[in-house]
C-alpha cells in the first residue's frame, strides 16, 4: 500500500513539474539577426500578396528593425517582443525613400505602427495588429 501511494505521488509530482515547464518563446531564435521575407498581408477578408516576386525583407538587428522594399525604400525603427505573452511593439518608426506609390509598403508601415503581438517560430512569423484578423506573414529567408 505504501509503495502504491509513493508511486502515485511521484506520478502527480512529475505531472505538475511537466505542466509548469517554461512555455516562453525563444526571442533570440525568432528575431535577432533574422531576415524575413513577406509572404502576404491579411486585413479582414482582404489578402495582399507582393506582385512579380517583389521582395519585402524585414531584418531584426538587436533592438532595431529595417524593412527594405523592392524600390529600396526602407522603414525602420525599434522593436520589443515578450516570449511569454507574445506581445510585439514597434516605436520610432521612420521611412527613407518613397513609399507613396507602394501600397504594400504603406500597409506594412501602418501594421508595424499598430502591431500588438506576434506568432511563429524560426520558420515563419506573423506580426499581428489588434483589429480583427489583420496580420503580416513572413517566411525565413
Amino acid at each position: 500500500m505504501k509503495n502504491r501511494i509513493i508511486k502515485t505521488a511521484l506520478v502527480i509530482l512529475a505531472a505538475i513539474t511537466f505542466a509548469s515547464c517554461n512555455k516562453e518563446d525563444d526571442i533570440q531564435e525568432i528575431f535577432i539577426d533574422r531576415s524575413w521575407t513577406l509572404t502576404f498581408i491579411q486585413e479582414g477578408k482582404e489578402h495582399f500578396v507582393p506582385q512579380n516576386n517583389a521582395a519585402y525583407i524585414l531584418l531584426f538587428k538587436g533592438s532595431t528593425f529595417t524593412l527594405t522594399t523592392p524600390a529600396n525604400a526602407t522603414i525602420s525603427g525599434n522593436w520589443q517582443a515578450d516570449g511569454g505573452s507574445r506581445t510585439f511593439r514597434c516605436s520610432n518608426i521612420r521611412t527613407s525613400g518613397n513609399i507613396t506609390n507602394d501600397d504594400i509598403a504603406k500597409r506594412m508601415r501602418n501594421m508595424l505602427q499598430n502591431a500588438v503581438s506576434y506568432n511563429g517560430d524560426a520558420n515563419y512569423l506573423q506580426i499581428i495588429v489588434q483589429q480583427g484578423n489583420a496580420f503580416m506573414q513572413f517566411y525565413n529567408k
